[in-house]
């Protein structure tokens, strides 16, 4: 009696020989991720945008509590998420030149 688990099913087989070539098509020699040199230690472009979108969206919330829409907000931590990803994603997208004026 041949137990199913030693023979294998040649789905799992041809799965992996094709999802590892696509799993490792990011990792290329020549490319790499975008970095900003400050004081001599390199950050990522990622980690620079999310914080410039979470100053944006301080900013945010001033000017709609200074314009008095604050208060007609139906949820404000959801808006104010939705604010920093938004504005962090179209920072990191400029900077990097994904989206171009």
């Amino acid at each position: 009696m041949i137990l199913a688990s030693r023979v294998g099913h040649p789905l799992h087989f041809w799965s992996a020989i094709l999802l590892v070539p696509m799993m490792l098509s990011g990792c290329s020699i020549h490319a790499h991720s975008p970095t900003l040199s400050l004081y001599g230690s390199f950050f990522p472009v990622w980690l620079m945008a999310a914080l410039l979108g979470v100053i944006c969206t301080v900013v945010l919330r001033l000017l709609f509590i200074r314009a008095g829409l604050h208060e007609h907000l139906p949820m404000p931590p959801l808006t104010y998420l939705c604010a920093a990803i938004f504005s962090g994603i179209m920072i990191w997208a400029f900077w990097t030149g994904v989206l171009a004026l």
